[in-house]
C-alpha cells in the first residue's frame, strides 16, 4: 500500500466561537465570503457591506475575523480542504479492484469538473496570492503533489492498460494538464461552446488517448 504525505498544514487556524450566535454569523460570513468569490465581488466590497449580507454587525466580523484577509485565507484554506478530501475519497485503492483505466479517468474528470464549477473569484485569488505569497504558493505545491501522488497510484494499478513508452512520466503529466485545462477554462470561459457533459468527454478523451498511445 504507497504511503502518502500527510495533509499540508494549515495556513490558518480558524475561529473557533464557543457561543450558537457567533458560530452561526461565523459560518454565515464564510457563505457570503464564498458567494462573493463565485461572483469575482470580493475585492469590491467593503466590511460594512459583506457584515450586512451575512446578517451579522461589522463589530461582530472584526471580533471573529479581524479582517478581510482573514477570510480571504480561510475560504482558500476551506477550498483545499474540500479538493484533499474529494481526491482522497476518489483514490482510495480498493474501489478500483477489478474496474477499468477508464473508469477511473472518467471520475478524477468528473471530480475535478465539479470542484472547479463556479470557482473563477476562489482561482482569481489563488494565482494572486500564489504570486506574492511564497508560503501560500508552497501550500499550492503541496496540493499539487498530493493530487499527483494519490492520482499516480491509481493509475499504477491499471498500468496493463497503459501504452505510453514512459509510462510512469505519462501517468504524473495527465492531472496537472487536466487541471491547467479546468483553470483556463473557469478563468476565461475558453471551453464555454461544451456542455458540461461534452467537456467531460473531451478531458476523458485527452487522458485516455494520451496514456493509451505508443507513439
Amino acid at each position: 500500500m504507497p504511503s502518502f504525505p500527510m495533509p499540508f498544514p494549515q495556513m490558518i487556524v480558524p475561529p473557533e466561537p464557543t457561543q450558537a450566535r457567533s458560530k452561526q454569523a461565523f459560518e454565515r460570513l464564510l457563505l457570503v465570503g464564498e458567494q462573493l468569490l463565485a461572483e469575482n465581488r470580493f475585492d469590491e466590497i467593503g466590511v460594512a457591506d459583506l457584515a450586512k449580507l451575512a446578517e451579522t454587525s461589522v463589530g461582530t466580523f472584526y471580533r471573529l475575523l479581524g479582517d478581510k484577509d482573514t477570510l480571504s485565507r480561510l475560504l482558500l484554506q476551506r477550498f483545499f480542504s474540500d479538493m484533499v478530501e474529494k481526491v482522497e475519497t476518489l483514490t482510495e485503492l480498493r474501489q478500483w479492484e477489478g474496474r477499468s483505466l477508464e473508469d477511473f479517468i472518467r471520475a478524477m474528470v468528473a471530480m475535478f469538473v465539479a470542484v472547479n464549477t463556479g470557482r473563477r473569484g476562489v482561482l482569481r485569488a489563488l494565482i494572486t496570492r500564489a504570486s506574492q505569497d511564497a508560503q501560500f504558493r508552497d501550500r499550492v505545491h503541496q496540493i499539487n503533489h498530493l493530487i499527483s501522488q494519490r492520482t499516480v497510484a491509481v493509475l499504477a494499478s491499471k498500468s496493463s492498460s497503459i501504452r505510453h513508452p514512459n509510462p510512469t512520466q505519462a501517468m504524473m503529466v495527465v492531472p496537472p494538464v487536466l487541471l491547467g485545462i479546468l483553470n483556463q477554462h473557469t478563468l476565461t470561459g475558453s471551453l464555454s461552446f461544451l456542455s458540461g457533459a461534452a467537456l467531460e468527454d473531451e478531458l476523458v478523451r485527452v487522458a485516455l488517448n494520451y496514456l493509451t498511445s505508443d507513439i
